[in-house]
């Protein structure tokens, strides 16, 4: 068997005897290597991420978590953009690590070639801690698009700076399109003009065309 795919299945076996229970008692099911638990119009997405430079000897990984809401991101982008027909954490609405939603949080998992199976438990208590502690908490803050509306309106948390869209960049916009869907036009207009208002640069002709098609009074 190829080394590096001993490593790699050393990693997923220890996720289905820690991870892969846990989750599946909150509600989750798994698609190949995604966690997706459907709540109405939003699911919530748990996968690990392999290190780029992974090797016969060491294998790294990480831990993600999304909150996808379809239509908010195509909304955004317009005409030519495609929903995910498998989403993952990245294409979330909302998306952190959750080592970066608690304090001294390990950023990367890794398994060498030389480590013994207790390696591997210590791997997986630690997984397992991570979901109980900061994966499943921070799901449970979002059971439907008013609460993910409700987190990109307001002003950013310390403890929640890692979470995606970054406080700087385009979450009032989703916020807006989000309030849109929901009916409160009001509240959709006082996030679109809030970051229409910003000063800041944005990368990119995206934000641009986005202002120019977007209205909040539109049916």
């Amino acid at each position: 068997m190829n080394p590096k795919r001993v490593l790699r299945d050393r990693m997923s076996h220890t996720f289905k005897v820690w991870v892969t229970p846990m989750l599946h008692a909150a509600g989750f099911k798994k698609r190949g290597i995604v966690y997706v638990r459907e709540l109405g119009s939003v699911q919530h997405l748990f996968q690990h991420e392999s290190d780029d430079l992974n090797t016969a000897e060491k294998y790294s990984f990480t831990t993600n978590c999304g909150i996808y809401v379809p239509g908010v991101k195509t909304a955004y982008w317009g005409p030519g953009s495609v929903e995910p027909k498998a989403p993952d954490a990245a294409d979330g609405v909302l998306n952190v690590r959750p080592q970066q939603l608690i304090p001294g949080g390990k950023g990367w998992f890794e398994l060498t070639s030389s480590d013994g199976p207790e390696k591997d438990d210590e791997i997986g208590q630690e997984l397992r801690r991570l979901v109980e502690t900061a994966a499943l908490p921070f799901f449970d803050r979002f059971p439907d698009e008013r609460a993910v509306a409700e987190f990109l309106s307001q002003p950013r948390k310390k403890e929640d700076r890692h979470v995606v869209p970054f406080a700087d960049t385009l979450e009032l916009f989703y916020a807006a399109i989000l309030w849109k869907r929901l009916g409160c036009k009001d509240r959709c207009r006082e996030c679109f003009e809030r970051e229409k208002a910003k000063t800041k640069r944005r990368f990119g002709s995206g934000p641009e065309k986005f202002m120019a098609r977007f209205s909040c009074d539109d049916d």
